[in-house]
């Protein structure tokens, strides 16, 4: 365990600063898995916010009726959960690249779980499921969620949550034994120093336990599939601001690291104009 002395002593003489590595997620999964909605503080603050800001005389109902709903959600009902894929995952420091036209790109500090072992209709999370936890921030073009050539057809993952190293993992993988109760997890964002997310993981509507069940349910868990598993109140949505190329996008969770990401716009190459053939001189002399 690297809390224990002998182990710090020996990493602290033979270990190598990790300042001068280049620190990749250390999970590639097969499978990314995103519970959407799963913190009761970010349901109330985005339906206080829905209409006049949140500013309104009716934002205190809209918040108290959403946080009495989401109390019976969770005793009968069950979690929100798409399916990402994998190519978004990218390393948990460096240059975030930013596309052009990207103008909401939001930010979203969770916990992922790391699947340890196989597992498809259980009821409750066996021993060994879990393998551990890491960070994640699961970056999403919020402008992109909503469809509005197809408003019933509900979200769209694919163009909201596709670009590529916009679920950043990582710094580290921190093994299961080494946190006991994740609910008692603290999860933080910032934006350029200022603190835009902050919260514990007990404020999950579905605890992790919960989470795998239900998605075990529908589909087979294998080791090395990620599911994130939701954020906290505090989305640039709310914030009323985005991430845009300078920003330095810090997020956290209590042992289990700090990523620190900084926004750059993405290169495009400038077309060049054909040029025309050169005439030889017999030509030019006709």
């Amino acid at each position: 365990m690297t809390s224990h002395p002998q182990v710090r002593a020996v990493i602290h003489s033979r270990g190598v600063d990790n300042g001068s590595l280049r620190l990749e997620a250390p999970i590639q999964p097969r499978q990314a898995f995103c519970t959407i909605g799963n913190y009761r503080g970010q349901i109330a603050e985005a339906a206080a916010d829905t209409g006049d800001g949140g500013m309104g005389a009716g934002a205190a109902g809209r918040r108290a009726a959403a946080l009495e709903a989401l109390e019976h959600r969770s005793r009968t009902g069950e979690p929100y959960v798409c399916l990402t894929s994998p190519e978004r995952v990218g390393p948990p420091m460096g240059d975030l690249t930013i596309a052009p036209g990207v103008e909401t790109l939001d930010w979203e500090v969770e916990i992922a779980v790391v699947i340890g072992a196989s597992t498809h209709r259980s009821p409750t999370t066996a021993p060994g499921v879990v393998a551990g936890f890491c960070v994640a921030n699961d970056l999403t073009i919020r402008s992109r969620v909503m469809r509005d050539d197809l408003p019933t057809l509900g979200t769209d993952w694919i163009q909201s949550k596709g670009m590529p190293g916009s679920l950043p993992l990582g710094p580290w993988f921190v093994p299961a034994w080494q946190v006991p109760d994740p609910s008692r997890l603290r999860l933080q964002l910032s934006v350029n120093g200022t603190v835009m997310q902050d919260d514990t993981a007990d404020d999950m509507v579905f605890d992790v336990d919960r989470q795998i069940a239900y998605v075990s349910r529908h589909t087979r868990l294998r080791p090395g599939d990620v599911l994130c598993t939701g954020s906290p109140a505090g989305f640039g949505a709310h914030h009323g601001r985005f991430l845009r190329p300078g920003d330095v996008v810090v997020a956290q969770v209590t042992g289990l690291g700090a990523q620190r990401l900084r926004c750059v716009a993405e290169q495009t190459t400038p077309v060049r104009e054909p040029t025309s053939p050169q005439r030889t001189e017999q030509e030019l002399m006709g």
